[in-house]
């Protein structure tokens, strides 16, 4: 059976998964391209004594290569199983919806202290939340909150926030998300303490 996985970390959620199923074969991008859909049906029609579970990762489906994927599923090679594992059920087209069991893999929301006076960011603030290690769904929450507590952004806070969600999509390095996003909220709070 074919299972599509929905799940609020899916980092966590594929080291889930790879201790629920043996055999697995991963592929995993932020988006799910044509060229990935090709390796993945290359990687089905190999042959092996045992069932084989092919793990597909992804945030962005494309439509193309969701079409390209829904053959797959409907005429899957024997002894193969396919797991989808995305953050949305939405974000697979209701074609492939109904040709896979959808299940939820849901981690409890990280409770993120933010020691420091958002209005009044100082170097030795960044400098400490520098020092903290944080999970991607930590760092999200932390963005999240961070937003939540700021006066009058202005454009280039907002669009640095909104580039700060996507480059955690893309694994980008955190202390550097970190400190565009702290360093944004200072240069913002001295910019409303000068006027």
């Amino acid at each position: 059976m074919n299972v599509a996985y929905i799940s609020n970390d899916i980092e966590q959620a594929k080291d889930k998964i790879l201790q629920m199923y043996d055999n697995v074969i991963v592929f995993e991008d932020n988006e799910l391209k044509l060229s990935l859909v090709k390796q993945i049906k290359e990687e089905a029609y190999k042959t092996t004594p045992t069932t084989k579970h092919i793990l597909i990762k992804a945030i962005n489906l494309r439509i193309e290569s969701q079409n390209a994927l829904l053959k797959l599923l409907e005429e899957s090679p024997n002894g193969i199983h396919f797991i989808i594992l995305t953050t949305s059920k939405y974000a697979l087209l209701e074609t492939i919806r109904s040709r896979v069991e959808i299940k939820e893999i849901k981690f409890d929301e990280p409770v993120v202290d933010i020691s420091f006076l958002v209005d009044r960011v100082t170097t030795k603030d960044i400098y400490q939340t520098l020092q903290k290690e944080f999970s991607k769904l930590e760092l999200k929450k932390f963005i999240t909150e961070l937003f939540k507590k700021i006066k009058n952004p202005n454009k280039r806070v907002l669009k640095n926030f909104e580039l700060a969600i996507r480059l955690v999509d893309l694994n980008a390095d955190k202390q550097a998300i970190i400190a565009l996003i702290l360093l944004s909220i200072r240069d913002n709070n001295g910019n409303l303490q000068n006027r």
